[in-house]
């Protein structure tokens, strides 16, 4: 690895299949992947976002950014294996990694690395229109003109309320050329701009770590902004009564219900 001063300084074709790396792996946290394959030939780019996974103190954050637009499915998907073991969680399994298998470029992908390469870690489909068994028996995400929306909308959520920080100015660029119409489903680029690999690697990687959460009904990055809320006003409180001892609230062993029931006392 070489520390740079600056990534900015660099252009895109420098950072043409090399491997950006703003937080080495920290072995108490959880990182998936989102991968946009494209067939290698120059032509649109093939996109491995890392995203750490946020916590009740820390929200999501990407950490790593790989794109290129030479390497074939199978050579990428090797760069794809190296990447998910090398942010594997403290009981060393790789990261879980959601691939777009829109095309045959993303099934190749997939499919090298469930047999050549033994990586077991995936994102399952699901049947959001279904009532129940939402669940399906094939791995990987496929965009519809349907569920293109979930992802945007969760993505623009997450942007908007700092549920996840993005580090790579190429992706920064490619949201700045990235616009919506009424309907998110029809996000697109800008006529006459860029590429949206990045930004639909992010998105795909953010909605398939969070996916499961979201279907039981819980939401980590609500609950943390929620605890923040209570921690000042817990603190207004105490300086209120004259206590200047800083409260740490996120930090104090308390159950979700628990925080949210002594909210409304302190507003009662």
């Amino acid at each position: 690895m070489t520390v740079l001063p600056s990534v900015s300084q660099y252009d895109y074709d420098y950072w043409n299949g090399r491997l950006l790396v703003w937080e080495e792996p920290k072995r108490d946290y959880e990182y998936v992947i989102g991968l946009d394959t494209a067939e290698g030939v120059g032509q649109d780019r093939s996109v491995c976002e890392v995203i750490r996974m946020g916590t009740l103190q820390v929200p999501d954050m990407q950490v790593a950014e790989f794109a290129s637009d030479f390497l074939d499915p199978i050579d990428f998907a090797d760069c794809v294996n190296t990447i998910g073991r090398f942010y594997a969680d403290k009981e060393g399994n790789e990261a879980f990694v959601t691939v777009e298998t829109n095309n045959p470029a993303g099934a190749s992908v997939l499919n090298t690395l469930r047999s050549k390469l033994d990586y077991s870690n995936f994102f399952v489909r699901k049947d959001y229109e279904k009532r129940e068994n939402l669940f399906t028996t094939k791995y990987g995400w496929h965009t519809t003109r349907h569920n293109r929306g979930l992802i945007i909308a969760r993505g623009l959520h997450a942007f908007q309320y700092g549920d996840l920080l993005v580090n790579s100015p190429f992706l920064l660029d490619e949201m700045a050329d990235f616009e919506s119409d009424h309907d998110l489903a029809q996000a697109r680029v800008k006529r006459g701009k860029g590429h949206d690999d990045r930004i639909m690697a992010i998105l795909i990687g953010y909605f398939g770590g969070h996916d499961d959460e979201w279907l039981s009904g819980d939401d980590v990055g609500e609950q943390r902004r929620l605890l923040a809320a209570a921690g000042k006003i817990q603190e207004e409180l105490q300086e209120e009564k004259g206590q200047k001892k800083k409260a740490d609230y996120q930090n104090t062993a308390i159950s979700y219900k628990e925080m949210m029931r002594r909210v409304d006392d302190w507003f009662s």
